[in-house]
This record gives structure tokens, sequence and C-alpha cells, in this order.
């Protein structure tokens, strides 16, 4: 999709009809994915793990806003990933997840964050890189280049709308899954996912 600034630029639409329609768009994607998980990695992958910060506290009179954190990771191979807006940043918290979207078998790099430290004991080859020292274990060849790449990208994307909602964040994550998945040819793919949740 473009962004809102270019649809109203080049439509003459408003923002608001521009926004509602977005947001359409992200709840079918939430529909595909709700039909087809997200699942990478595998024996022989490696996926490499990582979270960011996407709303950062903000000094508002009055009101303290926490960061809101995200989890992700990508498929060095397929170049798909996933990312979940977080509440915790534990262990508790992130080792279901990476179940949840990563194969067992995978070999998992990560940085040394101690949430990681019991990767090895739920069916992963865990590798870490040490950020303090380099950039890409030298033993190992361990690095979240690819995941720190990926936060970029995604950020970026946020940074070019009309705005974004906080209470939206899972829905830009799910947008940005799909665009991870399906970016070498969008708009046939849209219009397959609104055949498919949508059937006449």
């Amino acid at each position: 999709m473009a962004t809102c600034k270019s649809i109203i630029r080049e439509c003459g639409l408003a923002t608001e009809a521009i926004v509602n329609w977005r947001n359409f768009v992200r709840d079918i994607f939430g529909e595909y994915f709700l039909q087809h998980p997200a699942r990478i990695g595998g024996p022989g992958h490696i996926v490499e793990i990582d979270e960011s910060a996407f709303s950062k506290r903000k000094a508002n009179v009055g009101r303290v806003i926490p960061t809101q954190w995200v989890f992700g990771g990508i498929d060095n191979q397929t170049k798909e990933g996933f990312l979940v807006a977080v509440p915790q940043r534990d262990a508790a918290t992130r080792l279901p997840i990476l179940q949840q979207y990563v194969l067992l078998g995978t070999t998992v790099m990560s940085d040394m964050w101690a949430a990681y430290n019991t990767i090895n004991n739920i069916g992963y080859r865990h590798l870490t890189v040490n950020h303090n020292l380099n950039f890409v274990d030298p033993a190992t060849g361990a690095t979240t280049n690819h995941v720190e790449s990926m936060w970029c990208r995604a950020k970026l994307r946020n940074k070019r709308e009309c705005g974004t909602a906080r209470s939206l964040i899972d829905s830009y994550m799910i947008e940005y899954m799909w665009r991870m998945r399906f970016g070498d040819n969008p708009f046939e793919n849209l219009i397959s996912c609104i055949r498919e949740v949508y059937p006449v």
C-alpha cells in the first residue's frame, strides 16, 4: 500500500476514508494469518530474534506512556518473519511466542539477553552474539544483523504514515508480516485474500 499522504494527494480522498480503508485491509491480513499461521524456520534454517521499542515514552503533561515493545524474528533464508507486541520483556512472555512462530529444529540466533537463556531446552539450537564485543560472533557466526534491519524497515513504514494509533500496533505488525510474505506481488495477493476471507 502507498502511504496515507500519497493516497490523499493522488486521489483527493479524506484522511478518515483512507484510514478506514487501511484498517479494513489490515483486518483482512489478520484474518489471513488466522487461517494460515505464520511459521518460519525449521531444520537447516536460521532465525534471528530480537526485541525493539515501537512507542517510546513521551513527556505528556500529567501522563506517563509506557514503552511498547515488539518481539520478532526473521528467517535468513526465506526472509519471512513475525512481529508481536508484548506486554512484558521476560522469558515467560517470549518463549511461547517463539514456539508459536518458529518451527522446532531451527537454529535461533540472538543477543545475550537473559530471557533467551533456555532456548536450547525447548527444541532449538541457540547461538548468541555479545554485542559489547562483536556484531558477528567470530566462533559461531551468530549475528542479529538481519532482524535489526527488519526493525528499521518496519519502523520506517510506520513513520511514513498519517500517524499510528498505539491501540492498532498489533494490526501494523500483521501488515508488516503480510508484506514480508507477499511483497513481490502485493495487489494480486490482497485480492486473493479478500476473495478467501469474503467468499461470494
